[in-house]
């Protein structure tokens, strides 16, 4: 057997040996958790002494004859209720202007235990009352670092560390306060650090809850690993995501960190990122957008967390030309415009789904079910405008079914998107929908494996989403979905298609790059990121005021059945919803009033007038539940007297006979036809006439001069009540200064009270429109029809233009509507009844300047 070998101390070592020890417990007997370091590394396992007191066995356990040095744990509490932290000064790993700024800070702080580090260096330590975080994320710009919870300090007289100083720690209420003062005052100014924040990337609708969704950029980036000096900001930040934002168990974060800080550079003790990980679990910590760390790799586009501070993270560049698109207060017409480039002669549903994936941020939240034939642009009547919609607004999938709304994140609160809806027909995906078109949030409980145990037991799924919008091939619609949606029916018109067709016609010989190269693409004043960000500025959730006339109780006259009459208390408050949308759209071009800390946008009467406008087509058909397909089928009953059977319909529509069955059948459920078995095949006779549909705004002014006397009433009282009561009132236009009621008041008193040039010239039809004969009737318009004057006939067609497009291209040879020469026409004109023409080049300007006028 070899003889053990063994070293003798020198005196002087044992004598440093002793000391270390007798300092080393003099920290322990204070309530510090003492670890005992060779090379600055420990050697013993320490995380446990975060959440519990080192025992006396456990001080005296330690390796101490293998040790050269100490560290106490900083962030534990001492015996008199204090806690121990250091504030450390790099001289290492930081440039001379770095140094420079950090020795000024330290000049600023309180005189306190001073010990110099082997790099010469400096650490400052401190008792202090606040619980001491660790931060480290100004250390690259001034060389300071707060060594707080979970940290190790290595003292004096450790090997290379010797005190500057006898004196003992100072006591001060903050540290961290105490240091960002120190800052100031030498002029240099850090951002708070972020753990402040009031919830997870200033998302106060998921505190709390458990976040399931996709990882944004941010945290992305710290699954990288990082180099030292970075590693513990890293790591604290990534473990507490982990467990106070996913829920995650602790043991599986640990699990997840111990696999990143292998790409660390060099990797942590194993024993520091388990007192990383105690530390968030303990901590609770949360980070907010403007954290240093995160916002260094931050991409706002691809983040699917934090679309609510995207203003706060804008440039300066970017937020004045969002701002520009704000003041100019054309957002619905610029969506119009950019709509039409991939969509034409669907104006109405253009704007109202853009306005409907507005409502889903607000507190007014409108659903919408878009329906017509394979191939009639439902779809594209979304698509057309999406790209203008900030994605954080919406989350979209095809066919939905039933379960698919179970696993919606429970995090989204906007728009779905349900490209074909005839999936939805089970109950529970009915039931969801049934809520999200009334705003509501849905749960729901299902079973499911728990992965762990490998048992059955119930989960659930909650989404907070407020609105949908789904088109649908078919001709019926869940009775569920009716009452909670506005309804809109493409149009599938032999003149659309005409137009449709000749448009693709034209566009065959000028592809997109070439218009684009040639300046012959017209250039909208806006790009969709500003568009977007624009959208992203504005404050969707204030409330708002609407004087909404008398005349809108008309639409019950379109009820036949006692359920459609009860149906109309939901759709009055959609069409409501619809304008107070509007306003919120518009609100820099908005009165608003602030009462106490409450604030409020009035609409104006051109928003409901407008809403009216876009909603004409959509309130008819939702109210009398007929859209265009079955209005076009009850037309063909003229009387009593006529039966008609599926194949009639079919013949006379040019639709098969399986659509024409189903529009009959809907027709009968709907109390509008009576259906009676002939044989094998069943004969419809006519039982209800399709319902007038209304002209509910055939007095404009009065509208306009309901709402300058409401307004004013209004005004008065909230001003006179809130002066009684001493409560603050204010009012303003958008964002501009406050201003007196009296000059609110008597800017109302001024106008007259037919004064409505704000007012868009609404025109709903007297009576239906529908069947082959009355759609064809003036799909083109004919010059022969008209008056033989040119100058009357711009006089004509100004009070029916609906729009006035000049064309990009060349057509054929064409004759010109109002003044009949024969050429290749410059202009496009479309009637309210969707009619249409050409117009050539003096023609069409003329009846633009009128329009203008």
């Amino acid at each position: 057997m070899a003889e053990q070998k063994t070293r003798t101390i020198p005196n002087g070592e044992q004598k440093a040996t002793d000391q270390l020890l007798i300092t080393a417990k003099a920290y322990f007997e204070r309530g510090i958790a003492v670890v005992a370091v060779k090379q600055k590394k420990p050697l013993t396992e320490w995380a446990q002494w975060q959440t519990r007191q080192q025992t006396k066995e456990e001080f005296k356990n330690q390796p101490w004859q293998n040790a050269d040095g100490f560290s106490v744990l900083c962030g534990t509490k001492q015996k008199n209720g204090l806690y121990i932290a250091a504030v450390d000064f790099d001289v290492k790993k930081v440039g001379e202007e770095a140094q420079a700024k950090g020795k000024q800070i330290l000049k600023q702080l309180l005189i306190t235990q001073i010990e110099q580090s082997p790099s010469g260096g400096q650490h400052w330590i401190y008792q202090t009352h606040a619980k001491p975080k660790t931060i480290s994320s100004f250390h690259s710009e001034c060389g300071l670092e707060l060594l707080g919870e979970g940290k190790l300090c290595i003292m004096a007289p450790s090997h290379g560390y010797i005190r500057l100083n006898d004196n003992q720690p100072s006591i001060v209420s903050d540290l961290e306060t105490e240091l960002f003062e120190a800052m100031y005052h030498a002029g240099f100014k850090p951002q708070k650090e972020p753990n402040q924040a009031e919830s997870w990337f200033n998302r106060k609708d998921l505190s709390g809850k458990r976040f399931t969704g996709k990882t944004p950029p941010c945290i992305e980036a710290l699954y990288r690993g990082a180099k030292e000096g970075e590693r513990n900001e890293h790591a604290i930040r990534l473990a507490s995501f982990l467990v106070n934002f996913r829920k995650l168990r602790p043991d599986k974060v640990l699990e997840q960190m111990r696999k990143i800080n292998r790409l660390n550079d060099p990797p942590l003790e194993d024993q520091e990122l388990q007192g990383i990980v105690k530390s968030a679990v303990n901590g609770g910590y949360v980070y907010g957008c403007q954290d240093a760390f995160l916002k260094s790799n931050c991409r706002k586009d691809d983040c699917p967390i934090a679309p609510s501070s995207v203003p706060k993270m804008l440039s300066k560049e970017e937020t004045e030309r969002a701002e520009r698109l704000l003041n100019q207060g054309e957002l619905l017409d610029y969506a119009l415009a950019y709509g039409r480039r991939r969509l034409i002669g669907e104006d109405e549903a253009i704007k109202s789904n853009f306005i409907m994936f507005c409502s889903g941020r607000t507190r007014y939240p409108v659903s919408g079910m878009i329906s017509g034939f394979s191939g009639s642009g439902k779809n594209e009547s979304i698509r057309a405008i999406k790209p203008l919609i900030p994605k954080e607004w919406y989350f979209e999938f095809t066919t939905s079914t039933p379960e698919a709304i179970k696993y919606l994140p429970e995090d989204f609160d906007g728009t779905l998107l349900i490209y074909e809806a005839v999936g939805v027909r089970g109950d529970s995906g009915s039931l969801s929908l049934r809520a999200i078109g009334e705003g509501e949030s849905i749960e729901t409980i299902y079973p499911m494996r728990n992965e762990l145990t490998g048992k059955m037991e119930m989960g659930k799924a909650k989404t907070n989403a407020k609105n949908f919008i789904t088109t649908s091939s078919d001709i019926d619609v869940n009775p569920d979905l009716y009452r909670r949606v506005l309804k809109h029916s493409m149009n599938h018109s032999t003149a659309l298609t005409k137009r449709v067709m000749a448009k693709e016609l034209r566009d065959a010989s000028y592809p997109d790059s070439l218009r684009n190269t040639l300046g012959l693409q017209k250039e909208l004043p806006f790009k969709e990121e500003d568009f977007q960000n624009a959208l992203r500025m504005l404050d969707w959730k204030l409330e708002v005021i609407v004087f909404a006339p008398s005349q809108l109780l008309g639409i019950l006259g379109l009820a036949v059945k006692r359920e459609q009459e009860v149906a109309l208390r939901t759709h009055v408050k959609k069409i409501i919803n619809f304008t107070k949308t509007l306003a919120l759209l518009n609100q820099r071009q908005r009165l608003r009033v602030v009462v106490d800390k409450l604030e409020y946008v009035v609409a104006e009467p051109s928003d409901f007038l407008k809403a009216l406008e876009i909603l004409r087509a959509s309130i008819i058909e939702t109210v009398s539940r007929i859209e265009k397909r079955q209005q076009e089928a009850l037309a063909l009953f003229v009387n009593a007297d006529v039966s008609l059977n599926k194949n009639d319909v079919a013949s006379k529509l040019k639709i098969s006979t399986k659509t024409a069955t189903r529009v009959l059948k809907t027709l009968a459920q709907a109390g509008y036809l009576k259906e009676e078995a002939q044989g094998k095949t069943n004969h419809y006779s006519l039982l209800q006439k399709e319902p007038n549909h209304l002209d509910l705004l055939k007095n404009i002014r009065s509208i306009s001069s309901f709402h300058t006397e409401s307004l004013r009433n209004w005004l008065k009282t909230v001003w006179t009540t809130g002066q009684a009561k001493g409560i603050p009132v204010s009012f303003s236009i958008g964002n501009a200064k406050p201003v007196a009621v009296d000059q609110v008041l008597q800017s109302y008193t001024s106008l007259s009270p037919h004064d409505v040039s704000s007012c868009p010239d609404v025109q709903m039809p007297s009576t239906a429109n529908s069947g082959l004969d009355c759609q064809t009737e003036h799909d083109y318009l004919d010059k022969t029809e008209k008056s033989t004057s040119p100058s009357s006939e711009i006089e004509f067609l100004a009070s029916k233009t609906k729009e006035l497009t000049r064309l990009t291209a060349d057509v054929e040879i064409e004759t010109c509507v109002a003044c009949g020469v024969k050429d290749r026409l410059d202009w496009l004109v479309t009637l309210f009844d969707d009619a249409w023409g050409h117009l050539c080049g003096p023609c069409g300007l003329r009846l633009s300047e009128k329009l203008n006028n």
